[in-house]
């Protein structure tokens, strides 16, 4: 693939990834602002939240085969389908029975996460199809940056029409995102690998059942310990940031008394952070071991953390307060890309393209399974203790944690004999 092609291709992807997340960004933002209004109901608003994790939770043995047995363009293609489908749908049945909004939008939200779920293995799982090897982190990067613009713009651009249009409006408005990502993935360049992947999916489709597919994911990840304690710290890392999640919007807020613009103003300075880390990533050639450089960022985290807990001691105004957070949460989110996006590549650089689906998908919901214990246990922590020992000792024991985990990986040398590890099972796969 020669430079222009490749740039053409990575806008294609930068296309479906910027319309998928904008447009689910913002319907996302109007119905949780529609039912916290007509309900007034905190458990409302919890069975909302929820019901996405529960859904992925249910769907990862039915991710992983679909995409390891089956045509990634096809997942993709009849994902946007069936999201405009429900999309449309839902916008016609909530004007005829407007008064059953919340089992209405209950379904929607789960038909959008299976949909997603779907869409977003799959893609992660193709970018080795589509990319050479050396171009995958940039590819990465810039669809970190991508995203995180999505997720800045899409709560501005919702609340500036939340009152002017209604919720079934929202949904068709999502629908032209949708199509403009369905055109936009039709006309992806796969390689090679792709013509012959189907035929090779239905002869594996014959011998392997669903649950014959997820265990084989399971002894995969068992074999290779480097993955698995990356995995597996990955999700104990989600447990210590949820502190952050649960603790930073009630410290700001009900602690140093910022207002809802102010606080509103810092939260959105992670995603332009995402959006320069991805940026500056993009431009750079690592030089040291991916491992090694999420790692180290992991140790910046956790600085961070503990510096989260400090204006409790400072005493600033709101407006010093204010400034304080935004340039803190912009730092935190160039950290978080530079944690998440050498991770990514590696992982998709090693992991066997058979086998990508059910590793990805079993990734997501590893990493996502201790994310509502420490929701649960932070936000009971932080109505009953100040917020500065939590913040330090949380910050603390992650970096204690993350020194751990690098001294294990050197001592076990796996870092080192991580590509011998995986190379016979490409070999395996090649042959």
């Amino acid at each position: 693939m020669n430079k222009f092609k490749s740039s053409v291709q990575m806008l294609r992807l930068l296309v479906i990834r910027f319309a998928g997340d904008f447009g689910s960004g913002m319907l996302s933002f109007a119905i949780s602002l529609y039912i916290l209004h007509r309900t007034g109901s905190a458990l409302g608003m919890g069975v909302f939240l929820i019901t996405g994790p529960i859904i992925s939770l249910l769907l990862t043995p039915f991710v992983g085969y679909v995409i390891d047995n089956f045509n990634h363009r096809k997942i993709m293609l009849l994902a946007q389908v069936v999201t405009s489908i429900g999309l449309f749908l839902f916008g016609m049945v909530f004007n005829i029975w407007p008064t059953q909004y919340y089992p209405e939008l209950i379904t929607l939200i789960i038909i959008l996460q299976i949909t997603d779920n779907f869409l977003g293995t799959a893609l992660t799982a193709s970018l080795v199809q589509l990319f050479k090897d050396d171009e995958l982190q940039k590819v990465n990067s810039l669809n970190q940056s991508i995203s995180s613009l999505a997720s800045f713009l899409a709560p501005i651009v919702g609340a500036l029409i939340y009152t002017l249009i209604s919720i079934a409006m929202f949904a068709f408005i999502e629908i032209g995102f949708e199509l403009i990502a369905l055109v936009t993935i039709a006309f992806l360049k796969f390689n090679s690998i792709e013509t012959s992947e189907e035929d090779d999916a239905t002869q594996s489709g014959q011998t392997e059942t669903i649950w014959q597919n997820f265990r084989s994911g399971f002894e995969y990840l068992r074999t290779q310990r480097l993955l698995l304690i990356l995995i597996i710290s990955a999700a104990a890392i989600n447990f210590f940031f949820s502190a952050v999640n649960v603790g930073e919007p009630y410290f700001l807020v009900k602690t140093l008394k910022l207002s809802s613009a102010q606080y509103g103003i810092t939260d959105s300075a992670i995603a332009v952070g995402m959006f320069a880390g991805g940026l500056i990533l993009s431009l750079m050639k690592l030089k040291h071991h991916p491992v090694i450089i999420s790692y180290v960022n992991i140790g910046l985290l956790s600085l961070i953390l503990i510096a989260v807990g400090l204006p409790e001691i400072f005493g600033l105004t709101a407006a010093l307060n204010t400034l304080y957070f935004i340039v803190l949460n912009f730092l935190n989110g160039v950290v978080l890309v530079f944690i998440n996006t050498p991770l990514n590549t590696y992982m998709q650089q090693l992991i066997p393209e058979h086998m990508q689906g059910r590793v990805f998908s079993l990734n997501s919901t590893i990493c996502m399974l201790l994310m509502p214990v420490g929701t649960l246990v932070f936000g009971y922590l932080f109505d009953r203790v100040q917020a500065l020992p939590i913040f330090a000792i949380t910050g603390m024991v992650l970096l204690l944690f993350t020194s751990f985990i690098l001294m294990f990986l050197n001592k076990q040398k796996l870092l080192d004999n991580s590509e011998k590890a995986i190379h016979p099972a490409i070999h395996e796969v090649q042959e």
